[in-house]
């Protein structure tokens, strides 16, 4: 079984190797490989913009939720620190004193 695997990996390789053109990008992408071309590098970096903004949204909004927790937290801490702590006692003498 891993000597078909293997055979076949192998044969893959192969042909890409034999058959270059099976191997290259689509007609857009090539264009832009011949260096130069100016709408060839504004469709590229269009495209890193593109893909790119998901990430930009995803971070911007967890880095909110981020700020906000801590916010949230130190508030938290100060309002502990100012409240008045109350003992109370199960027995009723100690609770008169």
């Amino acid at each position: 079984m891993q000597f078909r695997v293997l055979l076949l990996a192998l044969a893959v390789v192969a042909f890409g190797l034999l058959v270059p053109t099976v191997a290259d990008a689509c007609a857009v992408c090539l264009t832009g490989a011949s260096g130069g071309d100016r709408m060839a590098d504004a469709y590229g970096w269009s495209v890193l913009f593109l893909m790119g903004m998901p990430y930009a949204i995803l971070g911007s909004v967890a880095g909110w939720i981020f700020y906000v927790h801590r916010r949230a937290s130190k508030e938290r801490s100060t309002v502990k620190d100012k409240a008045r702590v109350y003992h109370l006692a199960s027995i009723q003498k100690e609770s008169e004193g």
